[in-house]
């Protein structure tokens, strides 16, 4: 059993790692915000023994600090996904800092949701990020070179779209809400991109918690699914068209702009599937979206 701190435990990903954590005997401290994000992810676990939620949030570094040293293990899942991107970039890098130098030699894991969409060919799990297309490449870097001062450190590189029925991805939200500039719902010529179902990113974080070595990257990628199909998917079920942005008009879309042009073909998650024996078994997003009722498709969207 380890007794595990998580951030975002009522989050997108956080619910679902909180829910196979205590499935599997661990104990877990899972930081929320406010009563609500408490009482909901008290019951996403059928108010299991093993959860203790506690208020707070990514702001107070000496209550990350001290859960930090008082605990066995440390699992980033949480994201300010509703700040300026490059803004929750940043302070994400900040916190990785702030936890990496407060587990210095204590040979705990730590372990952080990092992203697959700066990872270029040949994709596998032992290619370095491109840094230059965004600022959570570093932050994986810095996380996995937390081994050389005696941390158990890991990445766990989520597909571009790790999904549940539960709520529309946000990258999907914003694909819809931008049909309402541009008359249809984007995608870019046959590019590919990677995908999972929550629950199986969340059995990949207790097996890197529990088998991982200090250092690695885990790439949480279940199926590659063509963007267009995915776009014509969701205007099947909104009433909208779908159609192929030119790439001039790419960067009205902000930040999503620049992952849609992210092809992901070349992603590889052998190296996971085999070392630590994930084999995801959720739903895909294509049934996903065509079983889903239409009260999915109104979440809201990433800033841009």
């Amino acid at each position: 059993m380890v007794n595990v701190f998580l951030t975002g435990a009522n989050g997108r990903i956080g619910s679902h790692v909180t829910r196979q954590l205590v499935s599997r005997g661990h104990t877990v401290t899972g930081l929320v915000r406010t009563n609500e994000g408490a009482s909901f992810v008290k019951s996403f676990v059928n108010n299991h023994a093993n959860l203790t939620p506690l208020i707070g949030d990514l702001s107070d570094h000496d209550l990350l600090v001290s859960n930090a040293k008082s605990h066995d293990a440390f699992i980033h899942c949480a994201m300010e996904h509703k700040a300026n991107p490059l803004d929750a970039a940043t302070h994400e890098r900040e916190i990785v800092n702030l936890i990496g130098d407060a587990l210095a030699g204590s040979n705990k894991s730590f372990i952080i949701s990092g992203v697959t969409a700066p990872i270029g060919a040949p994709g596998d799990e032992s290619t370095e990020p491109t840094t230059g297309k965004m600022l959570r490449a570093l932050t994986d870097i810095d996380v996995r070179a937390l081994k050389n001062k005696g941390v158990r450190s890991a990445t766990i590189r989520l597909a571009t779209i790790t999904h549940d029925s539960g709520s529309i991805h946000p990258f999907l939200g914003t694909l819809i809400s931008a049909a309402d500039k541009l008359g249809y719902i984007p995608y870019v010529g046959d590019n590919y991109w990677g995908t999972g179902h929550s629950d199986d990113a969340a059995l990949l974080f207790a097996l890197v918690l529990e088998k991982g070595e200090a250092g690695i990257a885990a790439h949480e990628v279940a199926e590659k699914v063509k963007v267009k199909d995915i776009a014509e998917a969701l205007a099947k079920k909104t009433g909208r068209k779908a159609g192929d942005i030119p790439l001039e008009k790419l960067g009205e879309l902000g930040f999503v702009g620049g992952i849609l042009a992210n092809n992901q073909t070349h992603l590889s998650a052998e190296w996971t599937k085999k070392t630590f024996g994930w084999e995801p078994k959720g739903q895909g997003l294509l049934e996903e979206i065509d079983a889903a009722p239409k009260e999915y498709f109104g979440a809201g969207a990433f800033p841009h």
